[in-house]
C-alpha cells in the first residue's frame, strides 16, 4: 500500500481544524482547553492576543498535517489499513502523548507556572479541572478518527 504525503497532510490539516473547533466549543462551556492560545505564547508576547492566536491556530493546523502524516505513514508501515477504527486507537494515543507534553511543557513555557498568567495544566491536564483529561483524550480521538476517515475516503472514494 502507498502512502499519499499530501492527502494525509490535508486530512490532517481537517482533523486538526475540527479538533480546533470542537476545543472552542468547550470553551463556550467552561471548559478552558486552549492549546492554540499555549502553542502561541510559547512563541509570541502574551500582550498581544491577536497575534497569538493568528500563530498559535496556524501552528496547530500546521501541526495536525503532521500527525496525518504520522499516522498513515505509521500505520502503512505496519500494513494496517488508515480508516476510522485504526484512528480511535491512534487517537487515544496521541492524547495521552499531548496530556503528557502538557504537563511537561509548563515547564519551558515562559506564561505557565506559579505567580504567571497561565496556570499550570499538569499532566493531562489535571490541574485544569477533573474533565481535562476525558476532554484531552476524546478530542484526539475525534481528531484521529476525521483524521484517517478523510484520509481513506479520499483514496476509496
Amino acid at each position: 500500500m502507498e502512502v499519499n504525503l499530501l492527502i494525509a497532510a490535508i486530512s490532517g490539516f481537517i482533523g486538526a481544524l475540527i479538533l480546533t473547533l470542537l476545543i472552542y466549543l468547550l470553551k463556550l462551556f467552561g471548559q478552558d482547553l486552549d492549546i492554540p492560545y499555549l502553542i502561541g505564547t510559547q512563541f509570541v508576547d502574551i500582550q498581544n492576543k491577536t497575534k497569538v492566536y493568528v500563530v498559535g491556530i496556524l501552528l496547530h493546523l500546521l501541526i495536525g498535517a503532521g500527525w496525518g502524516v504520522l499516522y498513515v505513514v505509521l500505520l502503512t508501515a505496519m500494513v494496517v489499513t488508515p480508516n476510522w477504527p485504526a484512528g480511535i486507537l491512534w487517537g487515544f494515543g496521541h492524547g495521552i502523548f499531548v496530556g503528557a507534553m502538557i504537563g511537561i511543557i509548563a515547564d519551558t513555557h515562559p506564561y505557565i507556572g506559579e505567580d504567571k498568567p497561565i496556570n499550570s495544566p499538569g499532566i493531562l491536564g489535571r490541574e485544569w479541572g477533573t474533565l481535562m483529561p476525558y476532554w484531552i483524550l476524546g478530542i484526539h480521538i475525534i481528531f484521529g478518527v476525521c483524521t484517517l476517515s478523510i484520509y481513506h475516503w479520499w483514496l476509496t472514494g
